[in-house]
């Protein structure tokens, strides 16, 4: 079964500059929904530093603001949460639930951060990753991402479910909290 989302995602290519998941995964996002945006576009609308980016890396805390940021300069009918996985109510449960609403909804795109190490079961990577969910595969349990740097990890890769929710808590070392996930939707304007 081919979900809205993996279709929405499937028409673009992104490749991210060096270093720069986190803006790359805002733009992807943005571009998926319906809203053309390039990585020049985030740096420029937000005013980011590009040495905050590329020097020290972005947590999550830090790309969601810059994303709200985007949002409301750009006046985008938007909105955009984010969950961080050190939260009680972050269970595995509650994430495969959030997952399997997620890729069948064309009204919202979910970013993962995560651990490479786990995510990739490789220990030759590190550090953390921003790239967006496509798929989602409930009697297989593995779940497509949509890599924001395909020419590292290939342009749609899969993972186990567990092992991505184990990659999303594992604590950024920059910010001491467990990574997690953003999610931007659209808001029917009809009912404002």
């Amino acid at each position: 079964m081919v979900t809205k989302d993996l279709d929405n995602i499937n028409l673009l290519a992104f490749q991210q500059p060096i270093n720069c998941c986190n803006v790359t995964a805002i733009a992807y996002a943005l571009t998926a929904l319906g809203h053309s945006t390039s990585v020049d576009d985030i740096f420029y609308v937000t005013r980011l530093p590009i040495a905050t980016v590329l020097d020290d890396g972005m947590t999550l805390a830090e790309t969601y603001d810059t994303f709200l940021t985007y949002v409301e300069k750009a006046q985008l009918p938007l909105s955009v949460r984010v969950e961080h996985f050190d939260k009680t109510t972050m269970t595995f449960d509650n994430f495969i639930q959030e997952i399997e609403k997620a890729v069948c909804d064309d009204k919202d795109i979910h970013i993962l951060n995560f651990g490479v190490t786990i995510a990739h079961d490789n220990f030759n990577l590190s550090g953390g990753h921003f790239s967006l969910v496509a798929d989602y595969d409930p009697n297989t349990q593995d779940i497509t991402i949509a890599d924001t740097n395909p020419k590292k990890y290939t342009r749609f890769w899969k993972c186990p479910v567990e092992r991505m929710y184990k990659a999303c808590v594992d604590k950024d070392s920059s910010s001491t909290r467990s990574r997690g996930m953003i999610v931007v939707r659209k808001i029917d304007e009809s009912h404002q």
